[in-house]
């Protein structure tokens, strides 16, 4: 196939969408990542991508998981469709902002949205299968879990920000402002969470409190028992919460493992 050819599979009215790497031509017409074959707004199926795809955070491994469908003349592809000289590409090259391509490769090998997410996940997630122990015992047990969970909680909602933050990083070096669909669901799972956390405590210290007077006199422990997970409203919030979570993570997901369209 020649490049004058591989315009015509541009991915739209229904055409697939082909593009063109190391040599061979690629269908990644399911992929929910080329919409009608545009990738981030910047990039159009139909094309030799190889230059980019190089300079990409993601780099040639999404490429592979595609059918190859034909070779790309013009290109000298090696047995192990490593090694390619692409023509121009020194030009190209010299178009890049160097500056975005160097904040990419810090990004690769630090990668701080991955390392951080996994905080609030796992403080919402133990938030929430604590209060579902306290629901489950009642009792003295469950009011001391319900109010570990509490605090669990709390330091969720403290990690949202850094984990947003870098996700927001990442938003403008690996994506250039472009949100797709999956990255669209984060964002306001991500709003979500902090909204529903937020009111998880405000509810469940407004409970314990009223159940057992934490910052009253001498009574506080009696009476702070009389709490009952059972029939709390703090409960139905960290289930929320684990939903939210979920939803969040199952998005991230999509990103770092791409499913295609079926």
């Amino acid at each position: 196939m020649t490049k004058e050819q591989l315009k015509e599979y541009n991915g739209k009215d229904g055409k697939p969408a082909y593009i063109g790497y190391k040599g061979k031509v690629y269908d990644i017409s399911k992929s929910d990542f080329w919409p009608n074959g545009e990738h981030m707004g910047r990039f159009q199926a139909g094309e030799d991508l190889t230059d980019s795809i190089d300079m990409s955070p993601h780099g040639e491994k999404n490429i592979f998981r595609y059918e190859a469908v034909d070779v790309l003349e013009d290109s000298v592809v090696s047995d192990n469709n490593t090694d390619t000289i692409v023509p121009n590409s020194e030009n190209m090259l010299s178009d890049m902002d160097k500056k975005m391509i160097e904040k990419r490769q810090w990004y690769k090998k630090n990668h701080p949205h991955p390392k951080l997410v996994h905080f609030p996940i796992g403080m919402f997630g133990f938030a929430f299968f604590v209060q579902l122990l306290a629901v489950i015992l009642g009792g003295a047990a469950g009011s001391f879990l319900a109010a570990t969970g509490l605090v669990a909680t709390v330091f969720g909602i403290i990690f949202i920000i850094p984990a947003v933050a870098s996700g927001a990083l990442s938003f403008y070096i690996n994506y250039n402002g472009f949100a797709n669909s999956i990255l669209k669901r984060k964002m306001i799972g991500s709003i979500l969470l902090l909204i529903t956390g937020v009111i998880a405590v405000i509810i469940g210290k407004t409970e314990l409190t009223d159940a057992g007077r934490i910052a009253g006199p001498a009574d506080t422990i009696a009476s702070f028992l009389k709490y009952n997970p059972r029939f709390s409203i703090y409960s139905l919030f960290t289930l929320i919460n684990m939903g939210i979570v979920t939803f969040i993570a199952a998005n991230g997901g999509k990103i770092t493992w791409p499913q295609d369209k079926k």
